[in-house]
């Protein structure tokens, strides 16, 4: 019901910027793998990883936005799934020690 009020709204030009929104959401990581690093439509791995960083707080956002303004329902599950979501990401991205005791081997 939301999605098709949502969809309904839109008139021309949001529709050719969400269009043009997810075109570089799909060339950005397409450009930093398939293009060489020497040529101009290189995009460096910091920003991808920011861009990422970007889209990720912005569903979050938006999500709390829909859920509150439609509803009027303040909700804070939102942001605690948020914060399991990146010490979870954290814990598995952090090194694993060497291990330098005799037990180990």
């Amino acid at each position: 019901m939301i999605t098709k009020l949502l969809i309904d709204s839109l008139d021309r030009r949001a529709s050719v910027f969400l269009g043009l929104l997810g075109f570089i959401l799909v060339a950005v990581p397409v450009l930093n793998l398939w293009v060489p690093e020497g040529s101009a439509f290189h995009v460096p791995t910091y920003l991808v990883s920011l861009l990422g960083k970007y889209v990720c707080f912005a569903v979050l956002a938006l999500s709390l936005d829909l859920v509150w303004g439609y509803c009027g329902i303040l909700s804070l599950g939102h942001g605690a799934f948020f914060a399991l979501g990146g010490y979870a990401m954290g814990m598995y991205l952090m090194p694993i020690p060497s291990c330098r005791t005799s037990w180990c081997s």
